[in-house]
């Protein structure tokens, strides 16, 4: 299993689509095996789900994540863990715990400007 962390500066990042990568760890049990960065590609709208599907993805977790891309990882059965911040270290280590939930807020308000 592989779950990606939205990252910026070693923290979750804020919202989902401005991280400057993700960090994709490779599990196996409550263990991992294996960690890669992937760049977060440029800005498109819709097309990260299905950009981390092809990455093998199975868990993504975020900060705040609008209510499309939620839908969308959904029906690509990727699961989405959101309203999550901290470390990203400590946060791959809550959800090796199983300590880590998620929140049911989607966010439906753009204050960045996508070009």
């Amino acid at each position: 299993m592989n779950i990606a962390i939205a990252v910026t500066n070693n923290m979750v990042t804020e919202h989902f689509g401005h991280c400057d990568y993700f960090l994709v760890h490779e599990l196996n049990g409550d263990k991992i095996v294996g960690t890669r960065i992937i760049k977060n590609p440029p800005h498109q709208k819709g097309f990260l789900p299905s950009f981390l599907k092809k990455q093998a993805v199975d868990v993504v977790i975020c900060g705040n994540i609008g209510e499309m891309a939620v839908k969308m990882f959904e029906e690509i059965d990727i699961t989405v863990l959101r309203g999550v911040c901290g470390r990203a270290d400590e946060i791959v280590d809550q959800y090796l715990k199983g300590n880590l939930s998620s929140s049911d807020i989607i966010c439906r308000e753009h204050a960045h400007h996508h070009e």
